[in-house]
């Protein structure tokens, strides 16, 4: 009994021992697949919070526009109320009897500042009444930039019969005029292709002058067997040299032959060959604003209407980042600005027969070429030339093109009130009413006025230019045809420290005109 008893006892213990081990076995197995599953969780959380954080800054980059000027609006109201109050107390503790003209001037700060707290009220209440817009998703987000990007691809390539299609539409053609520097060219043409969302609207013609293998590799590459471009090129005319001649027979002045005469190459096949209306003529060293397209295609129908007008231009002479201010803010000038300009069939049926045979620029600016006619031209450049290598070796590059600001700002110009732009009798009289609103001011005083946000006029000598108003506000010195660059009848506007400028010769309006309706 007891042996058996014993026996007994060691085969249950022994099955028991076999059982506990599946048990621990089975434990461990699960464990183990618990933290494999906590890992991939984990790695999975992972994922998704990185997707997510991409997909919120793709939505806080899409952000409307108006979303955020009623925000810069709300705080202009908020440091202006602060400032009216600040003048008030001040205007509280200094009566007219501690002196007339220090109150004066104190209850003219008040009331210009009273004048542009409404104005911006009024902005930010109209800007409330549009409807939220509902932010694009990150993948609309993508979509649109890879549109813009490939703008024109995938449709086959583009031939002289569906420019001339095009043109009979009522397209605006862009001539891109390029030579030898391919790698600005790339640089150049993708600025303009995400600039441009309607390539029907603006085909591209790409103008290349001489045969240079590179030049050419890359354009029908990237560009025409992609449908992007149509493609077309210039032969040197084998009379360049003579006609240098004329004007030094250096090699700078041969190469400002060889473009003078591109550039009527390029007008006679867009305006005669395709039978455009209107021509935007850009550069292979120009990079371009997102409302390039937008600002000429609002401005063709003046340019077209207006007998005043011969040109419209994306550049500013003076649209230095310290000069400018209002991405809405067109104007008209005697100057012709160039840089990415347009002109019409009309203009080129006047100068077809005439054509520069060199330094074509500055033939447009001509008298008899202008013939009293203005341009119009942005405040903030719709253009920016990058191109520090070239025939001009730089010229001009660091001291001035360098400093000139690319407009940002995606505005909609067919949507902007751009009412004082449509004649030139229209512009003259808001100038007018311009200058008459200004305080008139002197040089010596200007410094007084920074930061209060006021329009001032400073009446200027034009032979003492250079080293009076020229000289204090680091504008160019020169002048062109007997007109300074950016000006209208002797008036150049720009902004100085928050003020809105006006210098003006005495010649026009007049001191008459320039009397103020109380």
């Amino acid at each position: 009994m007891g042996r058996t008893g014993r026996n007994s006892g060691l085969s249950s213990g022994g099955g028991c021992n076999w059982r506990w081990s599946i048990v621990v076995f089975f434990a461990a197995v699960m464990m183990m697949w618990a933290f494999f599953q906590l890992l991939l969780l984990g790695s999975n959380c992972q994922a998704e919070h990185e997707r997510a954080t991409r997909a919120e800054d793709l939505l806080l980059h899409s952000q409307s526009q108006k979303d955020l000027e009623k925000q810069a609006l709300e705080r202009q109201v908020a440091g202006l109320q602060q400032q009216l109050k600040a003048s008030s107390r001040l205007a509280a503790q200094s009566p007219p009897s501690q002196g007339e003209g220090d109150f004066s001037n104190l209850q003219a700060l008040i009331r210009s500042q009273q004048a542009e707290l409404k104005e911006f009220k009024e902005e930010n209440a109209r800007l409330k009444l549009v409807p939220p817009r509902v932010p694009p998703s990150p993948v609309q987000v993508l979509a649109q930039r890879s549109l813009a990007a490939s703008a024109g691809a995938g449709k086959g390539p583009i031939t002289e019969d569906v420019l001339r299609s095009l043109a009979a539409k009522g397209a605006i053609g862009v001539a891109v005029i390029t030579c030898k520097r391919p790698r600005y060219l790339e640089k150049a043409m993708d600025s303009f292709l995400r600039a441009r969302m309607e390539s029907e609207r603006f085909p591209f013609v790409i103008s290349q002058d001489g045969d240079d293998a590179a030049m050419t590799q890359l354009v029908q590459s990237k560009f025409v067997a992609t449908g992007q471009a149509y493609h077309m090129h210039h032969e040197h005319d084998p009379n360049a040299k003579a006609v240098a001649k004329q004007f030094g027979g250096s090699k700078m002045a041969l190469a400002y032959v060889y473009i003078a005469q591109h550039f009527g190459f390029a007008m006679r096949r867009m305006f005669d060959d395709f039978g455009f209306q209107s021509v935007i003529f850009l550069e292979e060293d120009l990079e371009v604003s997102p409302d390039f397209f937008s600002y000429f295609g609002a401005m063709e129908p003046l340019l077209r209407n207006d007998p005043d007008l011969f040109c419209v231009s994306a550049w500013n002479d003076i649209g230095y980042e310290s000069h400018v201010q209002d991405s809405r803010a067109a104007y008209r000038t005697d100057f012709f600005p160039g840089l990415g300009w347009m002109m019409d069939k009309s203009m080129w049926g006047e100068v077809r027969d005439r054509w520069a045979v060199a330094y074509w620029d500055e033939f447009m600016r001509r008298k008899d070429v202008r013939r009293g006619r203005h341009c119009i031209r942005p405040e903030i450049s719709r253009s920016f030339t990058f191109g520090e290598e070239g025939v001009s070796v730089g010229q001009f590059f660091k001291q001035h093109l360098a400093k000139i600001k690319l407009n940002k700002v995606d505005v909609d110009w067919k949507a902007q009130d751009n009412h004082m732009l449509a004649s030139a009798e229209v512009f003259d009289n808001y100038l007018k009413e311009q200058l008459r609103a200004a305080t008139p001011v002197n040089l010596a005083e200007i410094e007084q006025h920074a930061g209060k946000s006021e329009i001032l006029r400073i009446e200027y000598d034009d032979a003492q230019y250079k080293t009076t108003v020229a000289k204090k506000f680091g504008l160019m010195e020169d002048e062109k045809e007997g007109i300074r660059r950016m000006s209208y009848r002797g008036v150049i506007p720009f902004r100085w420290q928050s003020n809105m400028i006006y210098i003006h010769t005495r010649t026009w309006p007049g001191s008459a005109a320039l009397v103020k309706n109380i």
